[in-house]
């Protein structure tokens, strides 16, 4: 159990193969609070009545529709409850859907939450912190060749494809530009401090931030 009296969140952006994720881990850890990344997908699904699977298909990757199998559909999040039969469900509509379950998430207590643009739909919250977590190509492919025992060549692959998504994903939603030190309240780099001391210095910054913002209330 965490000992913090307000709500607050570390959005975690990260390119693949930066270690952002054990970053985000770490720091739920350290802080004693939640962490989501795939259970924001796993809860949007049981929010909304709508299988996994559709979420995974579009997760952080370009705009696509996704049509069919929806036509009266119970859909909690949408104005008048029900898909009709010209309807199509695609990034947008799953989108919104996953937006209210990660406002939902932040409304119970402090969390971490990794991808998936909640920088961006906490954004007028006051107690949020928006990181973004990179490290060089080398250090990339080196962690991502380890984690998936695939050679250099295909890790490189893997991450100019994934960023490529995540970016377009990102932009398409926010408006921002994905990794852009403009659109994030702090950039980090594991190739620097590494894993663990990156944790420790994004955990010092929130706290100092909810201390600021409790002595001025």
């Amino acid at each position: 159990m965490n000992s913090y009296s307000h709500n607050f969140a570390v959005c975690i952006g990260r390119q693949l193969g930066s270690g952002g994720r054990n970053v985000a881990l770490a720091i739920s850890r350290k802080m004693g609070i939640a962490f989501y990344d795939k259970e924001i997908i796993n809860q949007a699904a049981k929010d909304s009545g709508l299988d996994p699977e559709y979420f995974e298909k579009v997760d952080e990757k370009p705009t696509v529709p996704i049509l069919g199998g929806f036509a009266g559909m119970h859909i909690p999040f949408f104005s008048g409850g029900y898909l009709d039969t010209e309807s199509y469900l695609g990034n947008n509509n799953l989108f919104k859907i996953q937006s209210r379950t990660i406002e939902m998430l932040a409304d119970k207590g402090p969390g971490v939450f990794v991808g998936r643009c909640a920088d961006y739909i906490l954004r007028d919250r006051p107690r949020v912190l928006s990181v973004f977590i990179t490290a060089t190509l080398e250090d990339r492919i080196e962690r991502l060749s380890k984690l998936l025992s695939v050679t250099p060549e295909e890790a490189e692959a893997r991450i100019k494809e994934c960023d490529r998504k995540r970016a377009e994903y990102y932009n398409y939603f926010t408006f921002k530009k994905w990794g852009d030190s403009a659109s994030y309240d702090l950039c980090m780099s594991t190739s620097l401090f590494g894993e663990e001391e990156t944790a420790d210095r994004i955990v010092s910054i929130v706290q100092t931030k909810i201390l600021e913002m409790d002595t001025a209330r």
